[in-house]
């Protein structure tokens, strides 16, 4: 499935050990803080096309999804609860209230993505 991602790598150490050219370095290099397009695959590691030529496969702490516009997360009540990515902050997701006319109601607040996660499984996961 296509998404849209961010890459965000702050270590290059043990993508340097992996590659078997010098050159491949430079282009993780390159894409890092870029957005792009990217397939993720069913393992959680993202396949971005750099170039025409290249491209680069990231392992899922190496790339953040980037969701750009107001998009649906459910309802509370009769507010309709969107989420986008929080641009002053890749690591978090910004979520507000609207109204059934669009407009906001509900001042939109910046969560952690790694809390939105561990909420949803505490909340929805199954029990073993």
């Amino acid at each position: 499935m296509k998404r849209l991602v961010k890459v965000t790598i702050r270590d290059f150490s043990a993508i340097a050990e992996n590659l078997n050219e010098p050159g491949e370095l430079a282009l993780y290099e390159s894409a890092n803080g870029r957005t792009y397009e990217a397939e993720i695959e069913p393992d959680g590691y993202a396949v971005v096309d750099v170039t025409d030529e290249d491209y680069i496969e990231l392992a899922p702490g190496e790339y953040q999804i980037m969701i750009e516009e107001w998009t649906a997360a459910g309802k509370l009540g009769e507010l309709t609860l969107e989420t986008k990515s929080d641009p002053e902050n890749d690591m978090n997701l910004l979520y507000r209230g609207v109204d059934a006319d669009g407009r906001e109601v509900q001042q939109a607040q910046s969560l952690p993505k790694q809390v939105v996660s561990q909420l949803a499984k505490t909340w929805f996961g199954s029990g073993k």
